[in-house]
């Protein structure tokens, strides 16, 4: 645990060298048309499984105006003696449509197959309001809250729908011209299961559009099933290139 800070630093201190992520400025116009990012790298795997695997991860985003899509993706797998002992995919899409500079909604459909957790599949469809809190020349902070339902099914087979409530939280910190801290936070709220995910990352520019990622995910559900851990860990560095 006492190489994470070491590690940080280094980050931090590489992104002085090479610019490349440029400052958010409050009033800012969003850019137009299409963007996005791929990235690939080494994932160590805590909780259900003790594993050192590969990852995978892209995501494109549109804005036009007031409308903001976005298309996330990723992918994870651990095979033993060429049989694949457990693998996790994710895939979300989301769209934003602003009411004002700093009020808007949004609608969200998000499916998750995990095998390293109890469940074999979540669903969640939501739709809600967010809050751009806070957007300085170096920081960015939007929080959302929304109402919508999941489906979800165990590894035994039995399944779990419900209503829930969510709540988020999307923070990005330029710590200079070239790195950046990200903090994102999601609970889906129900009455039988509440599912828990935080994911933070530091990027370092290396060059161009080529950055280093550190990152730290976190993943826990409080419904699971006997024997099996309710909180899973991955801790994940890869190499991001940005279009």
């Amino acid at each position: 645990m006492h190489k994470v800070p070491v590690i940080l630093a280094a980050l931090a201190c590489l992104g002085s060298v090479h610019p490349a992520f440029g400052h958010g400025e409050k009033g800012k116009e969003v850019p137009q048309g299409w963007s996005g990012n791929v990235a690939a790298g080494y994932v160590a795997v805590r909780g259900n499984s003790e594993s050192t695997t590969a990852n995978f991860k892209g995501e494109v985003q549109y804005d036009q105006d007031r409308w903001h899509h976005s298309a996330l993706a990723t992918a994870m797998g651990a095979s033993k003696d060429k049989d694949t002992s457990a693998e996790a995919y994710k895939a979300q899409l989301k769209t934003k449509y602003d009411l004002r500079e700093t009020v808007y909604t949004f609608g969200l459909g998000e499916w998750n197959k995990d095998r390293f957790s109890s469940y074999d599949y979540q669903i969640f469809e939501v739709a809600g309001l967010g809050w751009r809190v806070l957007r300085t020349a170096t920081q960015e902070l939007a929080l959302e809250a929304g109402v919508g339902a999941t489906q979800s099914r165990f590894d035994d087979g039995t399944d779990n729908n419900e209503m829930i409530g969510r709540i988020g939280m999307d923070y990005h910190w330029h710590l200079s011209e070239n790195a950046l801290f990200s903090e994102k936070l999601s609970s889906s709220i129900g009455s039988d299961n509440t599912y828990y995910e935080s994911l933070t990352e530091l990027k370092a520019g290396i060059i161009g559009n080529v950055a280093l990622v550190l990152g730290y995910l976190v993943k826990h559900n409080t419904d699971v099933l006997p024997g099996t851990d309710k909180t899973d860990t991955q801790t994940s560095i890869s190499l991001e290139y940005k279009f």
